[in-house]
């Protein structure tokens, strides 16, 4: 799949959300944090990622029991194939061996060959505190993502790395102040390591090129990967930034840097933007949470509202509004992740956005073309699934959603009391078709 060749209608049906839901039945849930021969893990599973068309799912987990011989009592990273049913751990030295520390928060490319995660694990020789590290699943190698010129790795934390859909390109924050040249503000940068040529680039920079006056955070990359979003409370990115929040950010190696964290006429939120903000192929749509008085349909009594804006238009609409007016508006509606045309949008919420039985902790998908939306997180019997929900990603070309869950009910003999990874298909997506070896 090329997500270029990918052309999702004008959105127009985004201010028209509202009008539309359908009546689905419930998609096939697959366990997704569970051995080769099927054994549950025995401790908590968390931040799945998906690769382009859903066959390859990412994710952390505390469990011993998902591989043979994982007894370094860490957090590993892990890869299950959808298609062949096989689970692997992915975060070992490049010698092979078990890693000595924490593994977390992957990222993987389209085609799922290339796995990006942070490790406290020492996984080359020289590794510092806490790296951001590249596995070639391919070519079975493994590479630290945030060196200096030098060679020499960073010295400071590497915040959780993301990977451009063609796996050529990650972005990530850092307080490094040696990973390019004339960084000496003392805040995490973005950054975006342009992997074949061992090349990183500071972006996000002021007007003029003046430097970041607070620290940058929740850095995401665009699948495109010429575009970097994330959070700052840094007021000298873009002009006129007197709100003295949390906004967020889209960067790009042009050198652009515009605040997307907007409501329409650009006006400056009241309240901080929400932990993860995301955006399509190319960032001409966005989406990010806040509980700011003076957006659109702003709700008195909701934890925070969701809102996708396409910038280009200079459009923000509240995403998150529920399909009844006898619904209440009360809840946490975060977490956002587009496909990779941002046709489709997937999230977390607490609230019941559509009507019938009680949703306390839901996972939601909206087709921002077609007007439509779906609850995600259901069981067999089509009745929303109890316990938490974790954040949702969906596959970039729209089929396939992951999250965690502490459900007990989504599959059968989930017996192990606590956090696991999930896979269901988009309730609103027409065709789900897998090609052979790595996408």
């Amino acid at each position: 799949m090329n997500p270029r060749l990918l052309v999702a209608r004008p959105y127009q049906a985004l201010v028209a959300l509202a009008a539309c839901t359908v009546a689905l039945p419930a998609p096939a849930v697959e366990r997704i944090s569970v051995s080769t021969t099927g054994a549950q893990g025995n401790s908590q599973s968390r931040f799945p990622v998906i690769s382009g068309n859903g066959r390859y799912v990412a994710f952390a987990s505390d469990a011993s029991t998902l591989v043979p011989g994982d007894t370094n009592n860490a957090t590993d990273v892990f890869v299950r194939d959808r298609v062949l049913g096989t689970t692997t751990r992915v975060s070992l030295t490049a010698a092979g061996a078990q890693s000595v520390g924490a593994s977390n928060y992957p990222s993987i490319s389209g085609d799922g060959s290339r796995i990006a995660f942070t490790s406290y694990g020492g996984l080359l020789p020289d590794s510092g505190f806490l790296n951001c590290y590249l596995l070639d699943r391919a070519a079975g190698t493994v590479s630290m993502i945030d060196r200096r010129p030098s060679g020499q790795p960073a010295t400071t934390v590497c915040q959780p790395p993301t990977l451009s859909y063609d796996g050529r390109r990650a972005a990530f924050g850092s307080r490094d102040n040696g990973l390019v040249a004339g960084d000496t503000n003392g805040w995490a940068d973005v950054f975006i390591r342009d992997l074949p040529t061992a090349t990183t680039y500071r972006v996000g920079l002021g007007p003029g090129g003046v430097q970041g006056n607070q620290d940058v955070d929740n850095v995401r990359i665009a699948a495109g990967g010429d575009h970097a979003i994330y959070t700052s409370t840094a007021s000298n990115l873009v002009p006129g930034d007197t709100n003295g929040v949390r906004d967020a950010f889209v960067a790009g190696l042009d050198g652009s840097t515009r605040r997307i964290s907007l409501g329409p006429v650009s006006t400056q939120p009241n309240a901080e933007v929400g932990n993860i903000v995301a955006t399509n192929w190319d960032g001409s749509i966005v989406a990010f949470s806040t509980t700011a008085s003076n957006m659109p349909d702003w709700a008195p009594f909701a934890e925070s509202t969701l809102y996708v804006r396409l910038p280009g238009s200079d459009t923000t609409v509240a995403i998150s509004v529920p399909l009844s007016t006898s619904l209440p508006r009360e809840g946490f509606n975060e977490e956002p992740d587009f496909s990779a045309t941002g046709q489709y949008l997937v999230f977390y919420s607490t609230d019941q956005l559509i009507p019938g039985p009680d949703v306390t902790s839901g996972i939601y998908v909206v087709d921002l073309v077609e007007g439509l939306i779906a609850l995600v997180s259901l069981l067999p019997n089509g009745q929303p699934a109890g316990g938490n929900a974790g954040p949702p990603r969906i596959s970039a070309d729209g089929s396939g959603i992951v999250w965690y869950s502490t459900s007990a009910d989504l599959v059968p003999g989930d017996t192990n009391g606590t956090w696991d990874v999930f896979y269901a298909r988009n309730p609103l997506y027409p065709e789900q078709i897998f090609a052979t070896g790595f996408e």
